[in-house]
């Protein structure tokens, strides 16, 4: 009884250190660094469109969502991102000195504009 305890202790640490039968490999293709980011940049501007809490909130989140850009993988996308975190500071400032709806409107519908050069994710499979 001994032994078969041991054997299933011995199994059962076997597995879990990854010596046994591992997961099902991720079949899809790794996505470039950034290429990623990229989109989840271009996702964020795009929530401006319509922002579910409000214009202003939605503002504060995207400059939020865009501290510290420079420290991620921006590659070829790096000046448009550029000019992206740039009018969303703007966008900010804009919203703090009480600028109106229609204002930020037109800055929003700009921003929106300059994210449509980043790329969009593909659609999703079924």
């Amino acid at each position: 009884m001994k032994s078969i305890s041991t054997t299933l202790f011995v199994l059962a640490v076997w597995t879990l250190s990854g010596c046994g039968p591992s997961a099902p490999k991720d079949s899809r293709e790794p996505v470039e660094p950034s290429l990623d980011y990229a989109m989840f940049v271009r996702s964020q501007v795009m929530v401006l469109k319509r922002p579910e809490g409000g214009l202003k909130l939605a503002i504060d989140m995207l400059a939020e969502n865009l501290e510290g850009y420079e420290k991620r993988p921006l590659g070829e996308y790096k000046p448009t991102v550029d000019e992206i975190a740039a009018a969303a500071q703007e966008l900010k400032k804009m919203k703090d000195g009480g600028a109106g709806t229609g204002e930020l409107q037109k800055k929003v519908d700009a921003l929106v504009k300059l994210a449509e050069k980043l790329p969009s994710p593909p659609p999703a499979q079924k």
